[in-house]
């Protein structure tokens, strides 16, 4: 049974794939193929790319830093969405594979709330991503249980809000009560998964590298790797969140032109599928940058990458230096360090 079903798989994905022997035939088609590739290459790579992330923190005990700790749920939700997303482009495939008779509820109901389950997983990451830097912020301001405690309320409303929202979208189809048109829900969606981390990205990154930029305290050498984490976090989710707003606005399109009743039909049939086509070029570009996020964490991590990327930055690393002596003296004077790969070992002045 189980090889008859992966032969009928196998016939299935051959027969998809033919639609790329003449690609201008059907450009609708064929980039759902395309889609479905490259989607199955970015969950792959992701799992690995991901857990070797977690496995890197958790070998090198970065998980001192409170930063890294959030990572690893950021690490986690990232994979999630890949499988979800995936999803989108196989479940129908997965419905031809079962067996008739066979009890398909949960598949119907995730094929039905697959995409409003996507976009709160993606609300999920950039509010993460604002949470990780909202942490920066607290590392260099904020001490003591104040620090633990908005640490902990803003982890928790990353995660709520967004579930919160894709569960209200869920209960108002089945309940009149909470059901809304969707302008009504493309308005709350912009709120909270574009304005809101947005505005937390701009301000506190901002913020962030003038402080890290005009300092010249020394850092310990996790805190650096979580400064240049971030930098290159805000960097992506802010493309990230632009190309979603775009995506929003040609969902909310789509919304319109299916229920639109007027004469011309032919004329609506070919803006939708235009439109669609659209989506699906965003939602290729998404997940590419998306997939560029664990490749550039891991590029940060790796050693080989500190000479060439944010040397400003670690110029402020604490261990790059040691304490020296004074001539004459017996005793170490900690505050003055030279520089550990300098020969000459030049004496900086304490601050």
């Amino acid at each position: 049974m189980a090889a008859s079903s992966g032969n009928r798989f196998v016939e299935l994905m051959t027969e998809k794939l033919r639609a790329l022997e003449t690609p201008s035939a059907d450009i609708h088609k064929t980039l759902q193929i395309l889609t479905l590739l490259c989607n199955l290459v970015f969950l792959l790579f992701s799992l690995i790319l991901n857990f070797t992330i977690i496995i890197n923190i958790l070998y090198t005990r970065k998980t001192s830093v409170a930063y890294f700790r959030l990572l690893i749920l950021y690490c986690l939700f990232h994979v999630v969405f890949q499988a979800v997303d995936l999803y989108l482009d196989i479940h129908q495939p997965i419905k031809e594979l079962l067996e008739p008779g066979t009890a398909t509820e949960p598949l119907t109901w995730l094929e039905e709330n697959a995409p409003v389950l996507r976009r709160g997983l993606l609300g999920i990451l950039f509010l993460l991503v604002a949470t990780l830097t909202i942490e920066r912020f607290l590392f260099s301001s904020v001490r003591g249980l104040a620090n633990y405690c908005l640490q902990f309320v803003t982890c928790i409303l990353a995660l709520t809000l967004p579930a919160l929202l894709a569960a209200f979208q869920i209960v108002s189809k089945q309940v009149t009560m909470f059901q809304q048109s969707p302008e009504v829900w493309f308005g709350i969606e912009i709120g909270v998964y574009i304005i809101l981390p947005l505005l937390i990205l701009t301000i506190f990154g901002t913020v962030n590298y003038c402080k890290v930029s005009l300092s010249s305290r020394l850092i310990p050498t996790f805190e650096v790797a979580g400064i240049k984490v971030n930098i290159g976090l805000v960097v992506l989710s802010n493309i990230s969140i632009f190309i979603f707003l775009i995506q929003e606005c040609l969902l909310l399109w789509i919304e319109q032109l299916s229920t639109r009743d007027d004469g011309d039909q032919q004329a609506v049939k070919d803006m939708l599928q235009l439109v669609t086509v659209s989506m699906l070029c965003t939602r290729l570009g998404l997940n590419l940058i998306q997939w560029l996020v664990p490749v550039l964490i891991l590029i940060l991590f790796c050693s080989c990458s500190r000479p060439c990327c944010c040397s400003s930055i670690n110029q402020l690393e604490e261990t790059r230096y040691k304490p020296i002596s004074r001539a004459g003296d017996d005793t170490m004077d900690s505050g003055h360090f030279a520089v550990m790969h300098d020969p000459t070992e030049m004496r900086l002045k304490s601050n």
